[in-house]
This record gives structure tokens, C-alpha cells and sequence, in this order.
């Protein structure tokens, strides 16, 4: 670390250079490739849904996995059929424009996109139609299962256009806009077009958060260089991150949501990063020490607990590979990119830039007395040493008071409930919530279920193979009879859509779906050649909640597996990554019920803009749990490094924790209130599982440096006394020796001839040379 840091500060200029090179042909390469191509790859080898994507594929069927939106229709107290005249010749113009689709269904007739053929099917019209004739459905069906953002945008611009007899509006939003105040109410729908309309917000939730860090880092620095210094570090990780991210979509199927979470992260932990190393040079400097000593110093200690610290973030996150959901690639190996150049910036960047500032890190009364020699530091007198004492004289009533709470606060999460949230749960000020309720209350909640039987063999010719499979259907609870249609596909395959009686994520529905391929269908083919399966939107999230819930227990056992061992490697010890990872579950606990009070339960849905209660989606708990552990490492790190280093000093285990924390307090609840700051920002956007990382991740850190470090950690360390050190001899052997603090009596680099390796320190000695 001493020789990165030396080369940092020596070669500052090449360092910044090569930073700014580094950006710049970053952000070229990416724009000549045409930007990032995200996509929501959901394929799930092993599960009906993906037998049956590839049943269709193998048919020449590959547009039945196309993906689908509505245009919903409201007339008011008037009828639909009387705006025929106007609606048809939009819907033509949809089809004559490039933009993807592959036919569109209206209560006006049927359209093949690609020959331009229509068709009247006055069954098929009239069900797309509400009963009391004032609602109308719209089916636009895309080619691909992933339609462009281009594609989709162009569906409503064109729409609009035709519709309003306007020109063609620049974007979604101004073409929603033309489609307003007039007698018939239009509105889209489906997954597809989601996030359509952005909330209105003066600034971005990302501008927000760095305000915010930026007023955080003034307080505690009390120096505008300080301050900015690791905003600049951050800002650097997210230029170069967020395009190597946008590279790798180009190689592999990276989430839609992939760029917002990495820049989520990035500045959340690049932030926190860089403030550990300037406040440990700030306290180098104050100690006497020069700026290059200082520095190297710094990134010896500091930044041995960042480089830990990133490592095990990078570890959990790239954990959810274990779970061999392809979805989760992506996603993972993207953020753990954005964490580790962030890990990077700190360790090359930072220390350039710290020597290009030299003592102008400090307010000026301060560098005035460095330069004067009159400094006094070490005073274990301030408040944090005063809580810190605290804790040590009380350390079961106040350990107690934090487990009660974190108890209490983790008592939704038992009744946490995986799923699909449709657009039912989207803001009430969104098109597709408005859109979404009109549906639901003209054809009944189950109508946006989009459900449906794949009948393959000699069974998908035999019509009354199929009308017993219909009538058999028919009769099951939470069907809805009316909607069921046999439509023969050929190819050796035949389709039965129906709908359920209940919403896509009512629990219902999840167990109809579980019913009818576990009792009602078996009996039906397995006499025979035939195969009948379940599919449509709402089966593939079941079977992704399924898939992950029972891969979910692996996943959580290697990440703390591996991160327990990491810590046992550092601090060579048996309770302390123990300590760490019932901590962590605990807190991990108490932030989950936090998330399924608000998105599960709705409790305070409204004025955090999150439009109602509905399951969490399948995939957020392994997501949200392998960066809340890594997180959560962050802190534990840094105190008990701190912690470790004074007990290694004097062999005082009291005095140890008692220094550790008032020295380390500050700094850590200063850093969770920069991470609070940020991820609170995300709340303000418009993405659904942004707010619950945004949620989630801020209530976890909240808890973690105000709870966990603050109170828990340290009274249980005080509890144990000597015990946290132990660790067996043989074992002791065994591991390799890896350490987060600078090497024994390398205070200063002017020690680095003699740095003590070798020497027994006062805890060493005592304990046997057992550490």
C-alpha cells in the first residue's frame, strides 16, 4: 500500500492525467458503440416459462414471446364504438410506422403489422370491450421480447400524433400531453411502458444526494478543499464506471436499472471511501507529520480498511452468481465493477490530489498551526469518547435497548411476500396506473393477469382434447370462465388464454398458477403424448420467485461464509466475524421489515410516491442483502480496525474499544449520514426499485452506524474482553497472515526500515502471539 501511495503522490500529475484519459476515451468508446443496450433478461432454464419461450421458438412462433402493452380507452358516459372514426386511423399509422410491432387488436378490428392485413372477429372485438361499452382495450404486440426504447417511445409520439392531429411530439411526454382534455380519456399501460411519465422534480435525485454529501463533508471538514476532494473522487469513479457498465451490456444482458443502482453505489461508497482516508490524513497532519508522509500514512491504514472493505462488497455482490439466474449477471458484475474502480479512485486518485492541495485539507486556523508547530491532538475528551465511555460502563442495558429495537423493527420481514409488483403499484399520477385501474375496473382485476395454457403434441391438433382442457378449466376456482379461448397456433402447438378472478399480485393468483400445474392439469395429459403448460407474464415471475426462493438459502450462507472468513483472516480472530455476522443479520432484518412496512404493507406509500402495497420482487431481497452486507462490512471494518490497531498498542481490550469508538464514531455517522443522504435522494426518482434500494439501503445504514457500531458492536466487544482475540493456535498456523492495519511500529514512514514486523507488540505478548 505504501509503494501505490508513494507512486500516487510522486507521480501525482500522470495519475490525474490518467484519469481524465481514462474518462474521455471511456465515454468515446461507448458513444461510437451507440450507447449501453440494457435489457431485462428474465430466461429461466428449468422452469415451465422458459420451456415454453423455447417450445414457441422451436413452432416459428418466436412473436408469441414478443412483448405486449395496452392503449386503454375511456369514453365516460359515452360509448366507445363512437370514436371509431378516430382511434382506427392512429392505430393504422402505428403499424405503418417503424416501431416494432407485429399485429395490434382493437374493439375496431385486427391488424397484422407485418402484411398490413386486417381482420373483423366480432367475438375477439367485443372482449376487448367493458361491459357497459364506456371501456375499450387496445393490444399492441411487439416482434421482440425487449422492445427499444426508440420503439416504445415511437408507439405513443405516433399515437399521439394521429389521434390529436398534432405534429409528431418530441417525446412520450408531450405526446401524452396532446391526448389530454378531450371527451375520450387515453391511456398506456402494461410493463412495457413503464416510466413513461417522469415525475416532475426541479432536481435529479442524483444531484440531490451530492448537494447533500457536499453540505455533510463542509460540517465535518470545515475546509471547501476537503469538501470537495472526495466528491471529486467520486464523480471520477462514476465517469469511468457507468461506461464500463454500459461496455458490458454490449457483452452480456445487463438490467434496465443496472446505471441507476452502480450510480447509487458509486457515489454512496465513493464518498465514504475517500472521506475515511482525507479525515485519517487531516489527523496525520495534525500529529506533525509531513504532507507525503501523511498521505502514504494514510493509504497504509485508511486505506487498507477501504481496500478490505470494497473487496468484501465486491464478494456479495458477485455472490449472486451462486444463484444461476442470468437476470442477476449482469446487474452484479456491473455494480461490483462501479464499487471496485471506486475502490481504485480512492487508493490512486485521492492521494494525487491530496498532494496537489497539500496542507489546504485543513481549516485555516489549523493549517496555521500545523505550519507553527502548536498543535495538540489526542484529547479523548470530546463527546464520542464521552458515549464511548458510556457503553463501556453500561453495556448490556444499552445492548439490550438496540437488539429490542432492531427486533421490533424486523417483524414485517417474516411476513415478506415475493412477487411480480404490475402496475398497480406505479404512482396514481402515472399513465400506467391510470391505465392499469381502468382496466381493472371495466374487465375486473384479473384481466391484466395475461395468462395462458400451451398445449404441444398430437393433443394441439385434437379439438376436443382442447374443449375438455377448456371446460376442465372452466370449473377451477379463480378462473374466470368467460375469458377462456382456444386459439390452435399450429406447429404442434395450440394456445388457451384466460384470466384469473384476482390481480397478477394477489397471492391468489400466485397459487392458482401453483394449482393448476401441480393438481388440475397433470390428469389431463399424462395419459397421453400431449404437454400442457402454464405460461404468461405473471407465471414467469412465479416461477422467478420460485427459482430464487429455493436457491435463496445458498446464496446467504456463501456470503457470509466467505465473509466471516475474510475477517477471521484480518483480525485473526474467532468472535469477531461472528459478532459481525449476527450484527449484520440483525440489521439486515430490521431493514427488510422496514421495506415490507412501506412497499409490502403501503405504510406511508402515498407521500414517498410509491402508489400502493404490493410483494416484493423476487429478485430484490438477494440483491438488496448482498450489498446491504457489504455495506454493513464497511463500518464493521473501519471501527474494529481502529479498534484492533489500539488493542494490538497496549494489550487493554476496554481502553481498546473505549478509543476505537470515540475515534471512529464521528467519522462513521458522519458517513452514514452521507450514505443516507444519497440513497435518500434515489427516493425522489421514479423507478420503483430504485426507491426500494433508496428505502432499504438508507434505513439499513441508519441503523447500522447509529445502532449497530454505535451501541451494539462495542457493548458486546466490552461483554467478551478478552475473548474477542482468541483465537486457536493451530488454526493460528493455518491462516494466511493478512492485516488491515499499517505493519506494527510503522506510525511513520520513517519507520518503514524498522517497521516492527517481527516485534511482539504489548497484546501480542500477552496473548501468546495468538492475534
Amino acid at each position: 500500500m505504501r509503494a501505490l501511495a508513494r507512486f500516487a503522490i510522486r507521480r501525482r500529475w500522470v495519475v490525474v492525467t490518467a484519469w481524465v484519459i481514462a474518462i474521455l476515451a471511456l465515454q468515446a468508446v461507448l458513444s461510437a458503440m451507440g450507447g449501453a443496450q440494457y435489457e431485462d433478461d428474465f430466461s429461466l432454464p428449468g422452469t415451465e416459462s422458459e420451456a415454453v419461450s423455447e417450445l414457441l421458438t422451436e413452432a416459428g412462433l418466436a412473436e408469441r414471446n414478443g412483448a405486449s402493452g395496452q392503449i386503454v380507452l375511456n369514453a365516460g358516459e359515452a360509448d366507445i364504438s363512437e370514436f371509431a372514426d378516430r382511434v382506427q386511423p392512429a392505430l393504422e399509422s402505428l403499424c405503418a410506422a417503424d416501431v416494432g410491432l407485429s399485429s395490434v387488436q382493437s374493439p375496431y378490428g385486427s391488424t397484422d403489422c407485418a402484411t398490413g392485413a386486417g381482420s373483423t372477429d366480432a367475438t375477439a372485438q367485443d372482449a376487448l370491450v367493458s361491459p357497459d361499452g364506456s371501456i375499450g382495450l387496445i393490444i399492441v404486440n411487439y416482434s421482440a421480447a425487449q422492445p427499444t426504447t426508440e420503439h416504445l417511445d415511437g408507439t405513443v409520439e405516433r399515437f399521439g400524433s394521429a389521434f390529436s392531429g398534432r405534429p409528431v411530439a418530441d417525446d412520450p411526454t408531450a405526446a401524452l400531453e396532446q391526448l389530454q382534455g378531450g371527451p375520450l380519456q387515453v391511456e398506456f399501460t402494461g410493463e412495457v411502458f413503464r416510466g413513461l411519465t417522469p415525475t416532475e422534480s426541479a432536481l435529479s435525485p442524483e444531484l440531490i444526494g451530492f448537494l447533500a454529501a457536499f453540505v455533510i463533508l463542509l460540517l465535518v471538514f470545515r475546509s471547501l478543499s476537503a469538501t470537495v476532494l472526495p466528491l471529486i473522487s467520486a464523480v471520477a469513479a462514476i465517469l469511468t464506471g457507468l461506461p464500463l457498465i454500459g461496455l458490458l451490456s454490449h457483452t452480456m444482458s445487463v438490467a434496465s436499472f443496472a446505471d441507476q443502482l452502480a450510480l447509487l453505489m458509486i457515489l454512496g461508497v465513493g464518498v465514504d471511501y475517500a472521506l475515511f482516508i482525507v479525515t485519517r490524513h487531516r489527523r496525520n497532519l495534525l500529529r506533525g507529520l509531513g504532507v507525503e508522509e501523511s498521505i502514504i500514512l494514510a493509504v497504509d491504514t485508511a486505506g487498507r480498511a477501504v481496500l478490505f472493505a470494497g473487496i468484501t462488497v465486491c464478494i456479495a455482490l458477485m455472490g449472486m452468481w451462486a444463484l444461476g439466474v442470468s437476470f442477476l449477471y449482469g446487474v452484479s458484475l456491473g455494480t461490483a465493477i462501479g464499487v471496485a474502480i471506486t475502490m481504485v479512485a480512492s487508493l490512486t486518485l485521492l492521494p494525487a490530489l491530496l498532494r496537489l492541495l497539500g496542507l489546504r485539507v485543513l481549516p485555516r486556523r489549523q493549517r496555521a498551526a500545523v505550519r507553527a508547530g502548536t498543535v495538540e491532538v489526542g484529547d479523548h475528551h470530546g463527546p464520542w469518547f464521552r458515549w464511548a465511555d458510556l457503553v463501556q460502563r453500561r453495556p448490556i442495558a444499552l445492548g439490550m435497548l438496540a437488539a429490542v429495537l432492531l427486533a421490533a423493527l424486523s417483524v414485517p420481514f417474516f411476513s415478506m411476500r415475493l412477487g411480480a409488483p404490475d402496475q398497480g403499484t406505479d404512482p396514481l399520477d402515472q399513465t400506467t396506473r391510470r391505465g392499469y385501474d381502468l382496466i381493472a375496473e371495466g374487465f375486473g382485476p384479473g384481466y391484466n393477469s395475461g395468462l395462458q395454457l400451451v398445449v404441444s403434441g398430437p393433443g394441439s391438433a385434437d379439438e376436443a382434447f382442447l374443449g375438455r382442457i377448456a371446460d376442465r378449466l372452466g370449473t377451477v376456482p379463480d378462473v374466470a370462465p368467460d375469458s377462456i379461448q382456444t386459439v390452435p397456433a399450429g406447429q404442434g402447438v395450440s394456445l388457451i388464454t384466460f384470466k384469473s378472478v384476482t390481480s397478477p399480485q394477489d397471492a391468489a393468483t400466485t397459487e392458482l398458477i401453483e394449482r393448476l400445474r401441480a393438481d388440475v392439469l397433470p390428469p389431463l395429459y399424462e395419459s397421453t403424448d400431449s404437454r400442457i403448460y402454464v405460461s404468461g407474464s405473471t407465471a414467469v415471475f412465479v416461477d422467478f420467485a420460485e427459482i430464487l426462493s429455493a436457491r435463496m438459502a445458498l446464496f446467504f450462507t456463501a456470503v457470509i461464509g466467505l465473509s466471516c472468513l475474510l475477517l477471521l483472516v484480518a483480525f485473526r480472530s474467532l468472535l469477531i466475524p461472528v459478532t459481525a455476522a449476527a450484527m449484520n443479520l440483525l440489521a439486515a432484518g430490521a431493514s427488510f421489515g422496514v421495506v415490507v412496512a412501506i412497499f409490502q404493507w403501503g405504510w406511508l406509500a402515498e407521500p414517498l410516491g410509491i402508489g400502493g402495497g404490493g410483494p416484493i420482487g423476487a429478485f430484490l431481497p438477494v440483491m438488496f442483502f448482498a450489498i446491504l452486507f457489504g455495506l454493513s462490512m464497511d463500518y464493521q471494518v473501519f471501527l474494529v480496525s481502529r479498534i484492533h490497531e489500539e488493542w494490538r498498542r497496549t494489550g487493554d481490550t476496554a481502553r481498546a474499544v473505549t478509543v476505537g469508538q470515540g475515534e471512529t464514531g464521528g467519522i462513521i455517522t458522519a458517513a452514514g449520514l452521507i450514505m443516507i443522504a444519497v440513497f435518500g435522494g434515489f427516493v425522489l426518482g421514479d423507478d420503483r426499485i430504485i426507491k426500494l434500494f433508496g428505502i432499504g439501503l438508507g434505513s439499513a445504514v441508519l441503523l447500522d452506524a447509529f445502532v449497530v457500531r454505535t451501541v451494539l458492536v462495542p457493548a458486546l466487544m466490552h461483554r467478551f474482553g478478552q475473548a474477542n482475540w482468541y483465537l486457536p493456535s493451530w488454526l493460528d498456523r493455518v491462516l494466511p497472515h493478512v492485516s488491515i492495519e499499517a505493519p506494527a511500529g510503522g506510525d511513520s514512514v520513517k519507520d518503514e526500515e524498522d517497521d516492527g514486523v517481527g516485534d511482539r507488540t504489548p497484546a501480542e505478548q500477552a496473548a501468546g502471539g495468538v492475534t
